[in-house]
């Protein structure tokens, strides 16, 4: 099989022509118009002329080849867009070439798309136009993977062909769209991704997880418009009202109807004693209840004596105990509406020693509050451990100390959010009363987004 073109100057003219240099069974493939005869070889005075592709036999067998392959090959072939013969089972793979890349090979589909146009063109037009015999396999069968036919001679069997190749064009189309939506938006979430990228960068500051911060920010991507992913104030507010919703307080510490015991345990250097002496003046001085100090801190006899001054400045009582049976003497005894208990700092690995601890608060039978202390400026391993051994005495809430001391505070409201566990205070300062704030997630969202924290 061999290809030809023919040229002349209507459709028409080019079906006579063919016929008669080449006989019934050569196969027009496909037509289009050009320009032909321009003054000077340019366009000038060019006349429209019809330029029709079609496939003829070779009268030459191909070498080596057998009367079989030589007769199966008339039909084993189409005309790619460069009026080169391809084989038909590359179609496929034409296709998926055109797909990997599809911004360069979008004429190249186009160009396939308007070839089979034109052949459906060719096939809906009237036998008698062509002043023939009805067109025969106008496009070769296997090329569209279309049932085999002999000879196509009725109109129904015509008519059942231009519906094959109206189902390759749409299916091409369709492959075409789709693949240049996917195009659009892998751009569209390339150029999302660069807006988002200072969420990502907060996130990270924060030791958020990268599985964390990819869930945050395909969070913060759906609740807003593509239009508003420009505003960078929008992104914030996004993204501020989405960490809010994560972060659980609990409100300042409430005087109950009977005597209430408050428990601030944590590791050693956190701040917990001037917590304690903070929250002591406040309600003491602040709001007139009638407060009690008691330490179980034997270790550390500066932390002690801290805690003495303290108590004697606000005029508070306090009480030094080191053995279970006293401390619960004194709870019974004292008469204060709150009692505040200060425990000596254990490093989160001592398990033994917050066992001692816990062995003191099982000795309570009144309202009871166990807080845990961390510092902000932590490591997120170190917190993930300190919640985890501590958390073996069932902390009520935490407070966040030494907030004043690091830029970022994420650290410590994910791993709570993990345990799920409020945030009650954060201290900004050492001056007491005044460098504590009771937590709110409103706040608290501000300040990791907000960087740096400084009070």
């Amino acid at each position: 099989m061999k290809y030809v073109k023919i040229v002349a100057e209507n459709y028409n003219e080019a079906i006579k022509k063919l016929r008669i240099d080449h006989g019934d069974d050569a196969i027009p493939i496909s037509h289009k118009y050009i320009k032909e005869g321009g003054l000077f070889k340019s366009k000038l005075f060019a006349k429209e002329v019809v330029e029709l592709t079609a496939a003829v036999k070779d009268k030459r067998p191909f070498p080596g080849a057998s009367l079989s392959s030589q007769k199966k090959s008339t039909f084993d072939f189409i005309v790619d867009d460069k009026n080169e013969p391809v084989k038909s089972s590359k179609v496929q793979e034409i296709i998926d070439r055109a797909s990997s890349s599809a911004s360069l090979k979008v004429d190249s589909i186009n160009k396939s798309i308007d070839s089979l146009n034109d052949s459906l063109n060719s096939l809906k037009k009237p036998a008698s136009s062509f002043n023939s015999d009805p067109v025969e396999k106008v496009i070769p069968q296997a090329a569209l993977n279309i049932p085999s036919k002999e000879k196509i001679v009725t109109d129904d069997s015509n008519d059942e062909l231009v519906k094959h190749i109206e189902k390759e064009v749409h299916e091409i189309k369709a492959a075409l769209n789709k693949l240049i939506e996917n195009q659009s938006k892998e751009k569209n979430i390339i150029e999302e991704d660069s807006q988002l990228a200072p969420v990502r960068e907060i996130l990270l500051n924060n030791d958020f997880d990268p599985q964390e911060c990819e869930y945050i920010i395909r969070e913060v991507r759906n609740s807003i418009s593509r239009e508003e992913l420009k505003d960078k104030y929008k992104i914030e507010k996004s993204l501020k009202e989405l960490l809010k919703g994560r972060i659980v307080t609990t409100g300042p510490i409430q005087k109950g109807s009977r005597k209430k015991i408050i428990m601030f345990i944590g590791p050693t250097g956190v701040g917990k004693t001037t917590t304690m002496a903070k929250l002591g003046a406040i309600h003491s001085l602040r709001e007139g209840n009638k407060v009690a100090f008691i330490t179980i801190d034997n270790y550390r006899i500066a932390a002690t004596e801290q805690l003495k001054k303290y108590a004697e400045i606000m005029r508070i009582p306090i009480h030094v105990v080191s053995e279970q049976k006293q401390f619960k003497d004194v709870i019974a005894k004292e008469k204060a509406d709150i009692i505040m208990v200060d425990t000596s700092g254990r490093s989160h690995k001592n398990e033994l020693k917050i066992a001692e601890i816990k062995s003191f608060a099982e000795t309570i039978d009144f309202d009871f509050e166990k807080i845990l202390c961390v510092s902000a400026n932590t490591k997120k391993t170190d917190l993930e451990q300190i919640f985890k051994s501590f958390n073996v005495m069932d902390f009520d809430s935490v407070i966040i100390t030494k907030v004043d001391e690091t830029s970022y505070i994420g650290n410590v409201i994910n791993v709570a959010d993990k345990y799920n566990k409020p945030i009650s205070y954060f201290t900004n300062g050492q001056e007491v009363p005044n460098d504590i704030r009771v937590a709110d997630a409103e706040e608290i969202a501000d300040m990791i987004v907000r960087e740096p924290v400084n009070q």
